[in-house]
């Protein structure tokens, strides 16, 4: 059984490069492939910016989506900068994996023994979701990321189990946990059979219940987990502005949006979804995209 994961970043100074190694270090650890996206980087791949910090280890498979193609791909300007649907959809179609994760890149992953042994009890026809703890800032920056099993030691150690439920409509039985997005798991046949996210969602919010509601949809479980234990790790003290300059949270005051325009709409999406309008071609399943491998 081989277990990946995918995940999807633009380099545009949100996410500081010590947590990325930390994320990096600590997925190369529990997974046997690690696929990441670049997304519409203005300044550059962010894994680029990272790589003499990280382990050679042939299994992290690095896909670079410039900005000069995103723009023929989504051409709506008020389009999110860093696509959630497609993006995600490129690694899961390509990863060779039959257990696949989506999650984001402020994440620590549980232990690879622990994921294992929750994965041999799951149904491959159901879709999980599993949710977060959260890491404070100050066990993430305790350590310096050379020691990062430390910082999960602790985490491990401290933090209890999340349970936030959410609802977005009237309706909506889908979501399951707040967040829902931040560490999603299935076999790859379900990842198939639902023909990954939803690709037309090119705003923000509502991709990752969406895609709960479509695995229901097409005849898949869906199920929420507290179990293993994975970390969001919480936002330094500092925000890497674009042009490269270091300012502390208290002076950006969270100004980050995720450059949203826009939103989906969650009565669209959502409350009266109903079918997918992704093609057999989803995740650019037709075209050949070059990527390297760390």
């Amino acid at each position: 059984m081989k277990i990946g994961v995918v995940v999807v970043n633009r380099n545009d100074g949100y996410k500081d490069f010590e947590r990325g190694i930390i994320h990096f270090k600590s997925m190369l650890d529990t997974f046997d492939e690690v696929t990441y996206i670049d997304w519409n980087s203005p300044t550059g791949s962010f894994l680029w910016e990272i790589q003499d910090y990280l382990p050679k280890t042939g299994k992290l498979k690095h896909f670079v989506i410039p900005a000069d193609i995103v723009s023929q791909l989504i051409t709506d300007p008020q389009a999110q900068k860093c696509n959630e649907g497609l993006s995600r959809n490129i690694g899961i179609r390509r990863s060779e994996c039959d257990w696949i994760v989506s999650t984001n890149l402020d994440i620590i992953p549980p232990k690879r023994e622990d994921l294992i042994n929750t994965i041999n009890g799951l149904d491959k026809n159901t879709f999980y979701t599993v949710s977060r703890r959260e890491g404070p800032k100050e066990i993430i920056y305790k350590y310096p990321h050379t020691e990062w099993e430390k910082i999960r030691e602790e985490l491990y150690n401290t933090i209890p189990e999340r349970h936030f439920p959410a609802m977005v409509t009237p309706n909506d039985h889908y979501s399951l946990i707040n967040c829902c997005g931040d560490f999603q798991l299935a076999s790859k046949h379900v990842w198939e059979g639902i023909k990954g996210f939803e690709e037309e969602m090119i705003y923000a919010c509502f991709v990752d219940t969406n895609i709960q509601k479509k695995a229901v949809l097409n005849g898949f479980g869906l199920e929420a987990l507290y179990n293993p234990p994975l970390f969001h790790m919480e936002h330094g003290a500092y925000y890497t502005k674009e042009d490269g300059t270091r300012v502390l949270d208290s002076e950006h005051k969270g100004a980050y949006t995720g450059d949203a325009k826009a939103y989906n709409s969650a009565w669209d999406y959502v409350e009266f979804f109903s079918e997918t309008s992704n093609g057999n071609d989803w995740g650019l399943g037709d075209t050949e995209i070059e990527f390297e491998i760390f």
